[in-house]
């Protein structure tokens, strides 16, 4: 994934060495303000799409951060899914506390957090989920 202007479906491959970042937000103003603030950091790659599993494959990700607003159930499974499929991270990303979202994030391994904790730390996750 190589950056781009356009964050709405941005899936490219990236340069050996960084790391490879695909935000994933149904809220088009969400997913261009979280690939902005990734992309400060020049060890990432930072690519963004809607929700699809079309999108996490080809982009092929190290982590995919995932905004929960607007996913159902049977979404986040197929996500969770993908994301396992291609070797990817998962960071969700929560408005509110869901005990059996948080759930399922943290039993494919990933890391769940609250949009209440504000965007500072974000890029720390994203490296340490990376490793």
């Amino acid at each position: 994934m190589q950056p781009t202007g356009d964050s709405k479906q941005d899936t490219r491959r990236a340069p050996a060495g960084l790391v490879q970042v695909l935000v994933i937000s149904q809220h088009e103003i969400v997913r261009q303000q979280l690939v902005a603030y990734l992309r400060r950091s020049a060890s990432f790659a930072v690519g963004g799409a809607e929700l699809s599993v079309g999108a996490i494959v080809r982009a092929q990700p190290d982590v995919l951060v995932l905004d929960l607003s607007r996913v159902s159930a049977d979404h986040l499974r197929e996500a969770l899914d993908a994301s396992r499929g291609v070797g990817a991270r998962v960071i969700g990303l929560a408005s509110m506390h869901e005990p059996a979202v948080e759930r399922a994030v943290l039993e494919t391994g990933g890391l769940y957090r609250l949009k209440s904790a504000g965007a500072d730390g974000l890029a720390d996750l994203v490296h340490a989920a990376a490793c």
